[in-house]
């Protein structure tokens, strides 16, 4: 599943982003995930997807 999102460059080393709320609503908390940032040059947007990560 992946969305898109926007991003501001909020000063030279940092950004901001918003994820959209059915994103979040959809995570299992009891589980960890990794957000997966990709650029889509077709569209011209970044979007991100999560995968589930196994407890080191």
């Amino acid at each position: 599943m992946r969305f898109n999102t926007k991003l501001w460059k909020r000063s030279q080393k940092s950004f901001a982003t918003t994820i959209p709320h059915v994103a979040l609503f959809q995570l299992d908390e009891s589980k960890k995930h990794e957000v997966v940032w990709e650029y889509n040059s077709e569209i011209g947007k970044w979007t991100i997807s999560f995968k589930e990560v196994e407890d080191k």
